[in-house]
């Protein structure tokens, strides 16, 4: 069975969307949403930046503090190896030889110390809280 059309009509297409209106090309329009995820992300780089920073200092600090205690060590190697060497009674440079390993295990072991000073100083410098 056939249909037959009697009666066409045009269809007018339009478009669904406009165009945004011609304002001035130096203004920036931000929703609240916009200017809420801008701040968020501004804040989160620079507290990135700033935490960055922070530890690049305090490495290059510790490479510092580091280098310091290389030396002195060094230094009590040299000292113990001149009284070895020195002629001297034996009792004495036993107890000098004592009394450097005793220093050189105090700077050694003062090497954990140096991280708790710094925890702390980092606790007390922190003002985000």
């Amino acid at each position: 069975m056939r249909r037959r059309v009697e009666n066409l009509k045009p269809y007018t297409f339009e478009s669904d969307f406009t165009a945004p209106k011609a304002g001035d090309p130096d203004q920036i329009t931000l929703t609240a949403a916009d200017l809420a995820a801008l701040l968020a992300d501004t804040r989160e780089s620079t507290a990135a930046l700033v935490r960055d920073e922070t530890l690049s200092t305090e490495a290059t600090r510790l490479e510092a503090v580091s280098a310091e205690l290389r030396d002195a060590l060094g230094a009590i190697v040299d000292l113990a190896a001149h009284i070895e060497k020195a002629s001297i009674d034996e009792h004495d440079r036993k107890m000098a030889l004592g009394n450097i390993r005793r220093i050189a295990a105090t700077l050694i072991d003062g090497q954990g110390e140096l991280f708790t000073k710094i925890e702390l100083r980092s606790q007390v410098g922190n003002h985000s809280e």
